[in-house]
């Protein structure tokens, strides 16, 4: 027997994720052009942007696959056996720019400090 209060975390984190997803789907190419903006803008070195946009390639490649079954499941082709489907394909494109801006998140946080000589 599942604990209801398991399923009930287990759907409202697959709804967040997934509204991040239905977000990250248009956020993704902008969040990528603003901190490559603001990478140039300040002094830093051109790795930063290279780690930046290796990790928004990576991300866009990984989520390229949920994207195709997402626009399928909104065009009424069969995706699943009910409107879940949809919700865990948007979920995983979540996962993933959730992972991307904490990628993002490490390289401005990691590439920002200095080591005094």
């Amino acid at each position: 027997m599942e604990d209801p209060v398991q399923s009930i975390l287990w759907q409202t984190l697959i709804y967040f994720l997934g509204a991040a997803g239905l977000f990250a789907i248009g956020g993704l190419p902008l969040r990528t052009y603003m901190l490559i903006r603001r990478v140039k803008a300040s002094i830093r070195p051109t790795w930063h942007i290279l780690l930046l946009l290796a990790a928004s390639l990576i991300a866009v490649v990984l989520a390229s696959q949920f994207v195709l079954q997402l626009a399928k499941c909104l065009l009424g082709y069969h995706c699943s056996a009910n409107a879940a489907g949809g919700w865990i394909n948007a979920a995983f494109i979540g996962a993933i720019y959730v992972c991307f801006e904490i990628v993002a998140f490490a390289i401005r946080w990691f590439g920002g400090r200095r080591v005094a000589a």
